[in-house]
């Protein structure tokens, strides 16, 4: 399936989507979300026990993620590690990193990779615990790439915020690329790449992905028309 900007859904792509309606990963409400961001929408994508729930549709996420990490790391000899945002970018980096090691995922050039992750905290240990950082484990820049990994992008706020505790933890922030699952086109992109982010991967663009909707039957037309009139209406500045 062709998308409006251009992305080909294979196969792996349509039985994603057919999960992501079926288990509720992307909803749509007449009753409104509030994001992060402050806007109210009628859709939101989720990422947490939808996705933990049904192990059929997490591992496959993994695959779909793992494949995007392996596809754009052509010139790289270092193992790949992926930090999660708490809290639905950490299961998406796990799943991931654990698909890695079943599958034969590889880099453009035919090598293998193993894709490894870490686990960054929602709020730090002020009183106990050996690691009193944001992330579990030291950086070691030397034998990793550190991606972060997210399940949704709008505003780039939660990317931002990721940044200032990486780099209170050592890590290479600046340096690092960021994978983001499902974009939802309101200028979050602009924004990251504004804020000095290098390299985005995203796998899935939110007009894309209700397009196909309609298109497999899972949402009706007027969700869809719905979801581009408010897009268009709630852009980053």
């Amino acid at each position: 399936m062709k998308t409006p900007s251009g992305q080909i859904y294979d196969r792996m792509d349509l039985y994603i989507l057919d999960m992501m309606a079926k288990y509720g990963f992307i909803r749509h409400q007449e009753q409104m979300f509030k994001l992060k961001s402050g806007v109210l929408s009628h859709v939101y994508v989720f990422g947490r026990e939808d996705v933990t729930d049904h192990p059929d549709f997490e591992w496959l996420l993994g695959r779909k993620i793992s494949l995007c990490i392996g596809e754009n790391t052509i010139s790289e000899d270092k193992q790949p590690c992926l930090i999660g945002i708490p809290t639905a970018g950490t299961a998406l980096a796990q799943a991931a990193a654990m698909v890695s090691f079943t599958e034969a995922i590889r880099r453009p050039t035919g090598e293998r990779i193993r894709i490894c992750h870490r686990v960054m905290k929602e709020a730090q240990k002020a009183t106990h615990g050996a690691n009193p950082t944001w992330v579990n484990g030291k950086p070691q820049p030397n034998i990793h790439t550190y991606w972060t990994v997210d399940n949704v992008v709008t505003d780039g706020g939660s990317k931002l915020e990721a940044t200032v505790r990486l780099r209170e933890s050592g890590y290479p922030a600046e340096e690092m690329p960021s994978f983001i699952l499902v974009d939802r086109q309101q200028g979050g992109i602009r924004k990251m790449e504004k804020a000095g982010f290098k390299r985005i991967v995203v796998a899935y663009k939110l007009l894309d992905l209700t397009f196909a909707f309609r298109e497999m039957g899972l949402w009706p037309k007027s969700a869809v028309r719905a979801v581009e009139e408010e897009i268009a209406a709630h852009q980053v500045a």
